[in-house]
């Protein structure tokens, strides 16, 4: 069996994985929609988001990943997202700005197969817009965030999300240093706020763009 014959067997396997999740997730509302690569997906999200309107980031390292951020800023759009030099209370107005804003992008932790997203969160600012207030929410996530259920989405965070997350933000944690959760008591826990979003919320435009590459923690 060639190596090509493999690398489009994956692709396959990759596909059906992310439309089984998007019709899973349509089933409950959501405007999902698959995308093979990063670059259509970006095209599609640059087509939702008009050029004069503000847009709020949560923390995600996805967003970032595929330079979405740039891109927006680039063509004039004013976006609102928190950068690990601001200030204590430069960062909370900003998380509040981005809040506030009609469009909202972000990632999740995990999302499910039967069309759950789940999430923790240590501030709270990005499940509450996730939940509401932005009136359109565009969650972006690679085919690696894929879990069979709610168990397994909260598993995933505990044993990948959570320990990578808290080591990109230099926490000092017990699962920074042994690579899954602790359930600890320490100051830095990232993990405080667990929300699954079981249906889009009543009053949001609610998008989930899968796209079949590994993007993320």
């Amino acid at each position: 069996m060639s190596f090509s014959h493999m690398g489009e067997v994956w692709a396959g396997y990759v596909s059906a994985r992310c439309n089984s999740a998007v019709e899973s997730l349509q089933k409950r509302e959501f405007d999902a929609r698959f995308f093979q690569t990063r670059e259509e997906l970006t095209r599609a999200v640059l087509e939702v988001i008009p050029d004069d309107a503000p847009v709020g980031c949560g923390g995600s390292w996805t967003i970032r990943q595929i330079g979405l951020l740039e891109e927006l800023k680039a063509r004039g759009n004013r976006v609102y997202v928190h950068d690990p030099d601001m200030s204590f209370e430069e960062a909370m107005q900003t998380r509040r700005q981005a809040s506030a804003s009609p469009f909202y992008l972000s990632s999740s932790n995990a999302i499910t197969l039967r069309g759950e997203i789940v999430n923790v969160d240590g501030m709270g600012n990005r499940v509450a817009a996730l939940s509401f207030g932005p009136p359109t929410v565009i969650v972006i996530a690679g085919y690696n965030k894929l879990v069979s259920d709610v168990e397994a989405g909260l598993r995933r965070i505990r044993e990948v999300a959570a320990p990578a997350n808290a080591a990109r933000y230099n926490m000092d944690t017990p699962c920074v240093k042994k690579g899954q959760c602790q359930d600890c008591s320490k100051p830095g826990r990232i993990c405080r706020i667990t929300t699954i979003i079981s249906r889009r919320p009543m009053a949001t435009d609610f998008k989930v763009f899968l796209v079949g590459e590994t993007l993320g923690f």
